[in-house]
């Protein structure tokens, strides 16, 4: 039987008969893995506390006929700012389900790791910046997917982007207006490539596109420090990324649309409330 210990964040909790709970964890030299917390429903709160999803605690293992059992955890971090919030609840959840779809078993889990904990520790701190903090999670996770976009310049130019530009989603890359209008010019843009994938083009400004690359290139601790503050460039950033990293990992997830419909269902109930949400947000 093999003993071991690590820090890991939980990426989801699923009860697994009447008292146990099926833990899928995330760890730096272990990746993610299966685990099994036994008599979970009966253990002490400070217990239960560590075995919470989206929650970063040391565990002991023991591995057994294959199986890994929890032993002993203990909570480090909680992250209490996102558990009483039903935005920032789904928006952990999504978190969670790109790191577990960026992250393999025995394998160690790379930059996924420190971004999805930086991201869940900003959605617990932080007040009215719950899209923005999605969209830099977003194009940075994609980045390490290796999806990385070239957005230093135009791809067809090769002029610094100074005005309107667009994303092209699935060739990762910006285009200026000035280009796109050339070459829509001589051909229309085809609304499929020769390789059968649909031609997404997302407009920029030219703040949007300076955040992107900003968010692409900056060190890891520093992928939250910008601002933008017009709204026409937050909702194009915002846009932007959401689109990029679906169309790479050519998925969607449960719930990213569960918080998409939770943000209409709060947007029918309380109008002003989902509008002030957006201004402070995206």
């Amino acid at each position: 039987m093999q003993h071991f210990s690590t820090d890991a964040l939980i990426l989801r909790a699923v009860d697994r008969g009447d008292n146990d709970r099926l833990l899928t964890v995330l760890a730096a030299n272990y990746g993610r893995f299966y685990a099994i917390l036994k008599g979970a429903h009966s253990m002490r709160r400070r217990e239960a506390a560590a075995a919470e999803p989206f929650t970063w605690s040391n565990f002991e293992f023991y591995e057994r006929g294959g199986v890994k059992w929890v032993k002993s955890a203990t909570a480090q971090e909680t992250f209490p700012g996102i558990r009483y919030d039903m935005d920032k609840l789904f928006l952990a959840a999504y978190v969670a389900e790109v790191a577990a779809e960026l992250s393999d078993e025995r394998e160690p889990a790379g930059e996924i790791l420190p971004l999805a904990l930086n991201t869940l520790h900003k959605l617990s701190v932080t007040k009215g910046e719950n899209e923005m903090l999605k969209a830099a999670f977003e194009l940075r996770a994609a980045c390490i997917a290796g999806f990385a976009p070239e957005l230093h310049s135009c791809h067809s130019c090769h002029a610094l982007i100074t005005g309107e530009n667009y994303l092209d989603v699935m060739n990762g890359a910006l285009i200026c207006a000035d280009c796109l209008h050339r070459s829509a010019a001589l051909a229309p843009l085809p609304e499929f490539n020769d390789l059968g994938e649909r031609t997404v083009l997302v407009p920029l400004t030219a703040a949007a596109a300076a955040a992107l690359c900003y968010v692409a290139s900056a060190p890891a601790r520093r992928v939250f420090s910008f601002q933008l503050t017009d709204e026409a460039s937050k909702h194009a950033f915002c846009r932007a990324t959401e689109a990029y990293l679906l169309h790479h990992l050519e998925r969607s997830f449960p719930s990213l649309e569960q918080y998409k419909k939770t943000r209409a269902m709060l947007a029918r109930i309380q109008p002003n409330a989902a509008k002030a949400a957006d201004e402070e947000s995206c």
